[in-house]
């Protein structure tokens, strides 16, 4: 009974147990994608957060635009002791004109009635606007260009590392063929000393290639802001397929395109301002005022209110000049157009030839594997047969560790090709 009894608790203890078993075997650097370090980049990224404060003020900038429309008011209350006191009679009843201790208080309020130049210029503001929040996406497009460009460098960093692992294992077989055959007295101990040399030489090796791979992750981290431990997960994409004819599509999708249109708009819209400025403004004002003495209707109040018209007829044609200036802005923008039109136009071919000449150089890479892979089995075959010396054993070991590490920069290439070509099409960052 003691028996069955104990064998129950140890199932029981068990099943609470496991739970938290499995996940501290579960548990483990995080697997993180290309879409998932780019959504932490925009959230942290702290260039992203320094740009979208910049933003924020220019957006402000719209209230500054629309105080012109808005009627200005203004209050005043003073308090002021006279050195005496002055007072005037007439008819009998004094005529308070100067109290010892004086109180005034007032309120003005003017309002705009006719601003033909208020318009454009709020126009101007508005695509003022449009070209800062612009001019954010080029930010955060060449800041998540950055993040990508080390995302992909941490992939190829591990690709690398296991590359320099498998090269130390090579040399370590080696090493121990070698002690083998000099025991057997096959070989001299010049050869087991070269093996020795290889195995140091490629232990170092890898040393430096996860001293890399260290410093690549901490530059990621500290670009998406994420302090967990984590490992790139690289899932491949096919390479997205571009129209010859695009070159309007990626200028509609492109920010920089934007932000000049917007800045052409904004010019025009103050240019147009800035000729309205010859018209004449009207507006109404009013003001109210309060008193302890008397005015000569011997009332202790006053009151006015009216409508005024400004024409400012002459400047120094500083009208002119803005006007002139806003226009010579407009036409830098449309030539900075054509300018953008043509650099797009280039990067999409060359991003296209780039990235078919980068895809063939992965399979020639792929191939140049294999083929340092059959060619190290096949040397060490003949050396343990007799037939080749060690040197060309090492050699062997040394052109397929130089072949991987050239796949892996293959495929960081072909990345990055196809990175440059989404970025010249305007479809990275992807919406």
């Amino acid at each position: 009974m003691k028996k069955y009894f104990a064998v129950a608790v140890l199932i029981f203890v068990s099943s609470l147990l496991s739970p938290s078993l499995v996940k501290a075997q579960s548990s483990g650097p995080r697997s993180l994608t290309l879409e998932e370090a780019l959504k932490l980049a925009r959230k942290n990224n702290r260039n992203l957060a320094v740009e979208r404060t910049k933003l924020v003020q220019a957006q402000i900038g719209i209230e500054q635009a629309w105080a012109v429309f808005f009627p200005t008011v203004a209050a005043q209350g003073k308090y002021t002791h006279n050195y005496r006191q002055v007072e005037l009679g007439f008819a009998g009843t004094p005529l308070l004109l100067q109290p010892s201790n004086q109180f005034d208080f007032s309120i003005s309020a003017s309002q705009p009635l006719i601003a033909p130049a208020a318009f454009p210029a709020l126009d101007a503001v508005k695509a003022g606007i449009r070209a800062a929040e612009a001019g954010f996406e080029v930010s955060e497009t060449t800041i998540l260009m950055s993040v990508a460009h080390t995302f992909y460098m941490a992939a190829i960093a591990d690709e690398i590392v296991l590359a320099r692992q498998s090269s130390v294992e090579v040399a370590q077989a080696t090493l121990a063929n070698a002690e083998a055959r000099f025991t057997a007295g096959a070989v001299t101990k010049v050869d087991v000393g070269r093996a020795e040399l290889a195995v140091v030489r490629a232990q170092q090796l890898q040393r430096e290639a996860v001293t890399g791979r260290s410093r690549t992750y901490r530059a990621l981290a500290t670009l998406i802001q994420l302090s967990e431990a984590f490992v790139v997960k690289l899932t491949p994409e096919a390479p997205q397929k571009h129209d010859e004819r695009e070159l309007d599509l990626a200028l509609s999708l492109r920010p920089e395109f934007r932000v000049i249109e917007a800045t052409l708009q904004s010019s025009d819209d103050q240019a147009r301002a800035r000729k309205w400025l010859w018209l004449p403004t009207l507006s109404a004002f009013g003001n109210a005022r309060r008193f302890n003495y008397d005015n000569f209707a011997r009332d202790r109040h006053s009151w006015a209110v009216g409508a005024q018209l400004e024409w400012l007829i002459y400047d120094g044609g500083t009208r002119d000049y803005q006007r002139h200036l806003a226009g010579a802005q407009a036409a830098e923008a449309h030539a900075r157009a054509e300018v953008l039109r043509e650099s797009v136009r280039d990067d999409l071919a060359d991003g296209r030839l780039q990235l078919e000449t980068k895809l063939q150089g992965v399979q020639a890479a792929e191939r140049s594997v294999a083929l340092a892979k059959e060619t190290l089995e096949i040397v060490r075959v003949q050396y343990q047969a007799g037939n080749i010396t060690q040197v060309d054993l090492l050699g062997a070991q040394d052109a397929l560790v130089t072949s991987q590490e050239a796949l892996a920069q293959s495929h960081f290439d072909a990345a990055s090709a196809d990175l440059s070509l989404r970025r010249a099409a305007g479809t990275f960052p992807p919406k």
